[in-house]
């Protein structure tokens, strides 16, 4: 046991003579330059000022008209209106056919188109009188008209004796249908004067006034009544485009 103690004792004796030997060696001279630079090293290498970069920039920077010789854009101009010929005369308006009504249809002889002017001078088709009237709220009252027959009108288109029905269509389109039989009647009432006879009437005026073409179809159905409390307000028809005739 002895033995055994003394040789471990001698082994890490050697052990420790040959580290302290190897601590004592010089370090090998390799020459190279040491790199390993402090942080406080760098932060006082010289840099270029923060004020002399904008300088460096601006004389970077050159205009590229002058860079390429070339003269700077010259400034753009709106082009001159045309004069305008103040000799040449205005264009003529177009023609507004507002004032005119058709009559057409499979029910005539041909179609035709007649103006206010052409409806006035129906003399022997005129027509003026009082018409009483009964609205759908049932209002009565009076309504005084100038104008000229239905007969005439259809007289004037060629009516064929085949034809049944009559159509009167506003501008707008809307419209009221008469048989032939009652467009024809000229023996229509009005139940506070039942001694009158009233024909069916194309108007164009109305209480005083002509109706005026800028508002529409200068022509109007006016309708009497065909008995006592018979509603007749309703088929009068405004502004009147054209008549159908089938």
């Amino acid at each position: 046991m002895n033995r055994t103690k003394k040789t471990l004792i001698a082994f890490l004796g050697l052990i420790l003579a040959l580290c302290m030997l190897t601590a004592c060696q010089p370090k090998a001279n390799t020459n190279e330059p040491d790199t390993n630079v402090t942080e406080t090293e760098k932060q006082e290498e010289p840099t270029p000022s923060e004020s002399q970069k904008p300088k460096e920039e601006e004389a970077a920077e050159v205009p590229k008209d002058k860079e390429e010789g070339k003269a700077p854009d010259a400034p753009v101009t709106a082009p001159a209106e045309p004069k305008v010929d103040e000799t040449k005369p205005p264009e003529a308006p177009i023609k507004d056919d507002s004032s005119s009504m058709k009559i057409e249809g499979s029910g005539v002889e041909k179609e035709i188109t007649l103006s206010l002017d052409e409806l006035k001078a129906m003399k022997d088709a005129y027509f003026e009188d009082d018409f009483y009237s009964l609205n759908s709220y049932g209002t009565r009252e009076h309504f005084h008209f100038k104008g000229v027959k239905v007969k005439a009108i259809l007289d004037q288109a060629g009516l064929k004796s085949t034809a049944a029905k009559i159509k009167f269509v506003a501008s707008d389109g809307y419209a009221q249908e008469l048989s032939v039989e009652l467009a024809l009647k000229e023996d229509y009432i009005d139940q506070d004067n039942l001694g009158k006879k009233f024909p069916v009437i194309i108007a164009w005026h109305e209480n005083g006034k002509d109706f005026d073409p800028k508002k529409g179809a200068p022509f109007r159905l006016v309708v009497g009544q065909k008995e006592v409390d018979d509603m007749n307000k309703p088929q009068w028809v405004s502004n009147i485009a054209k008549i159908i005739v089938e």
